[in-house]
């Protein structure tokens, strides 16, 4: 019984041997990195407006030693300017053109947003491969694993047979 039980564990032993060759996998490393950039310009500017002008012509005459507005000929209004206002008061003419001060003035915002997403993956490469005495070696590995493993059937069986009667 136990050259049996040394058959069978040396069988055993071989078995967990010819099973625990194998290659590893290649190893696969992922880096991922990703970096966004927000960048806020203010941006301003002014308008300037182009300069405008009014006219008014107007013929005067003396009457009793005062001047007086004898007849309106032109009054001609600008872009943005009126007519101008005119007075005479004691032999004093005034002429009013009014323009209030324009100024634009604008500003505003704009955002740039980059996104960069770096991505690296790293395979690691084998360098030795095995070369066609050592493949014929696995395989004839493989087939003496078959045989023994039929053998072991086969005395397994002899055993048992017998106590099965």
């Amino acid at each position: 019984m136990t050259k049996k039980l040394k058959y069978a564990a040396f069988s055993l032993f071989i078995i967990l041997i010819v099973i625990s060759c194998r290659s590893s996998k290649p190893v696969e490393n992922e880096n991922k990195v990703q970096t966004i950039t927000i960048t806020e310009t203010l941006h301003d500017t002014v308008f300037k407006i182009a300069k405008d002008s009014s006219s008014y012509n107007a013929l005067l005459d003396c009457i009793n030693g005062k001047v007086v507005l004898k007849n309106v000929t032109q009054a001609e209004p600008g872009r943005t300017l009126k007519s101008p206002r005119v007075r005479l008061d004691n032999n004093k003419l005034s002429v009013d053109c009014d323009l209030k001060e324009q100024q634009l003035y604008a500003f505003w915002k704009s955002k740039q947003i980059k996104d960069v997403q770096e991505k690296t993956i790293t395979i690691t490469k084998f360098v030795n491969y095995l070369t066609f005495w050592q493949k014929v070696q696995i395989w004839l590995g493989r087939i003496l694993l078959i045989i023994l493993i039929f053998l072991l059937l086969r005395f397994v069986y002899k055993i048992y047979k017998p106590l099965m009667v």
